[in-house]
């Protein structure tokens, strides 16, 4: 497809689309505690909230089958929330209400890890198959209460998943975290989460003790979610070189991602910056594109986990600043982008930019065309659907030459 920002200032005012790390948690909690009136999918709904949706939708309408099954779509987040939640919802020890579920994904979804998560639960009744030939989970077995031991160093998803499902037991749980805990502050989202709907999380270091007794009936019959600092990350380095204005941001949100408030600041002062990205890892691409264009050196580290996203965001970040003349490199925990000009681009008009089927990345291809004013040849842009569909039709609108 291709797209122009040949003379275009993009002056308009665009809403941060909600927060999916708040969505994701919500829908689940609130369905854990009875509510079933917000789970049929809206408009401008992301693929991975309808994806949670979906599976919700599953567990709300299984009946008597004995074999469930829960349409994870690419959402990582929706499958490893589901695993151990499902899995307390409907095998939990003494209260069966299915012999298996099956968790069916999409894309590279089913080659992202869980193992860490599958050891922990397989000590307590649960084991997780893997079939290749289908691209799903099978969960069985009968789930307990007690403590689960994880490594906190692959995906603080796993613990999340966690912090929702044991509350659904009458029996005290706890989880403990092994060594660092990556993207903390996710956990921090999922323990707002449960709070809010009163279920409480204690921790001490890295034990977490969840509440139980099961949920508490919420009488509340709506919610709002704020808005996405995550792709919010993404339209604040877009304003940086266009016209537009962002709103439905919280200054004072607790979601992981308002950190890009601290790189935007940081390249607006030093001409090399460094930045710890363990915690943020989502928005290193649009960092690492408007820093090629705005300071002279810049070095990401905590950046090992993008190369089991979507795509290996590492390599195609390089690939795309590299079609556009910047020089990359990485080790194995950092990358490093030196910067130029927007005069001193080398590459064909229009340029082709691949998305690699990651909604992150055709992001990153539409910023690059902004920066450089020019047209772009891009794969596809319809993986936008998979976190901001309301863009997708923006650059539809205000792009098409």
């Amino acid at each position: 497809m291709i797209i122009s920002a040949r003379n275009r200032r993009f002056n308009m005012t665009i809403d941060a689309p909600p927060s999916k790390s708040v969505y994701h948690r919500e829908l689940i909690v609130r369905f854990l505690c009875g509510d079933r009136e917000h789970l049929e999918d809206k408009a401008l709904d992301s693929n991975d909230i309808k994806a949670t949706r979906a599976c919700l939708r599953s567990l709300r309408d299984h009946g008597t089958d004995k074999s469930v099954t829960l349409p994870c779509g690419e959402s990582g987040s929706t499958l490893r929330f589901m695993i151990p939640v499902a899995s307390a919802f409907l095998l939990a020890k003494g209260e069966e209400k299915a012999e298996r579920i099956v968790f069916t994904t999409e894309g590279r979804l089913f080659e992202r890890p869980v193992k860490e998560l599958s050891d922990a639960m397989r000590a307590h009744g649960i084991t997780i198959e893997e079939d290749p030939e289908n691209r799903c989970f099978i969960a069985s077995g009968s789930m307990t209460p007690g403590r689960y031991e994880i490594d906190g160093g692959i995906s603080s998803q796993y613990i999340s998943g966690l912090l929702m499902a044991l509350p659904l037991f009458d029996d005290i749980s706890m989880v403990e975290v092994r060594g660092q805990i990556k993207s903390g502050r996710y956990i921090d989202l999922t323990m707002d989460a449960l709070s809010k709907y009163g279920a409480p999380v204690r921790r001490e270091g890295n034990v977490f003790f969840p509440s139980f007794g099961g949920y508490k009936k919420i009488e509340d019959s709506d919610f709002r979610v704020e808005g996405d600092w995550s792709n919010g990350a993404f339209l604040l380095c877009l304003s940086r070189f266009c016209d537009i204005k962002i709103r439905n941001l919280d200054p004072d949100s607790k979601q992981g991602d308002k950190a890009i408030l601290e790189f935007m600041n940081a390249i607006e002062e030093k001409d090399n910056v460094s930045f710890d990205c363990s915690d943020i890892p989502d928005i290193v691409p649009y960092m690492a594109v408007t820093a090629a264009f705005s300071v002279d050196r810049a070095v990401f580290s905590g950046i090992g986990r993008l190369r089991i996203k979507e795509s290996d965001r590492v390599s195609a970040i390089r690939e795309q600043l590299g079609a556009v003349g910047v020089k990359t490199k990485e080790t194995t925990d950092t990358l490093t982008v030196f910067g130029i000009t927007p005069g001193e681009a080398e590459y064909e008009v229009p340029v082709r930019l691949s998305s690699y089927n990651d909604h992150r990345m055709a992001m990153c291809a539409i910023l690059i065309a902004v920066i450089l004013g020019t047209e772009a040849d891009i794969d596809d842009i319809d993986c936008l659907d998979k976190s901001f569909p309301e863009f997708k039709e923006i650059v539809r609108r205000e792009m098409m030459p």
